[in-house]
């Protein structure tokens, strides 16, 4: 009987082997590959290390322009509103001058459509004109 024990502790022994010859192959690939994918990494740091610096101070410029950019256009529309208040302002003001100016001649057109309607002076405007060009004669003696 030892000897059958013998004969299967060499078989199973040589199936180890073969199993693991045949598992060596993936292994191998995966151990490639990870080298490969931690050289890029590293490449990759490298890379990020040098680059990264210079990249955030160009950032700071640009964020930098912008709210100046931002501060000017602000300043701008306040301008702008100030100014479109004010020229509101002036509208009103000619178009209520517009308005009275308008109600002064409408007022001088009613009175002389009027008079032309009238046609000749009322009999008191008459003895009023007439007061006002004859002067009293004045007796000397």
């Amino acid at each position: 009987m030892p000897e059958l024990l013998d004969q299967i502790v060499i078989f199973l022994f040589l199936a180890i082997t073969i199993l693991l010859a045949v598992l060596t192959l993936p292994i191998s690939s995966l151990i490639k590959q990870s080298e490969r994918t931690l050289d890029a990494t590293e490449s990759l740091i490298r890379t990020l290390d040098k680059e990264l610096g210079p990249t955030l101070n160009e950032v700071n410029l640009v964020l930098g322009s912008v709210q100046e950019i931002k501060a000017i256009a602000e300043q701008r529309i306040t301008d702008v509103g100030t100014k479109v208040e004010d020229v509101t302002g002036n509208i009103a003001h000619v178009a209520d001058q517009a308005k009275s100016h308008s109600s002064v001649w409408g007022a001088g057109l009613m009175a002389g459509w009027q008079a032309y309607l009238d046609g000749k002076p009322t009999p008191k405007s008459e003895r009023a004109i007439e007061k006002q060009t004859t002067k009293p004669v004045s007796k000397s003696v």
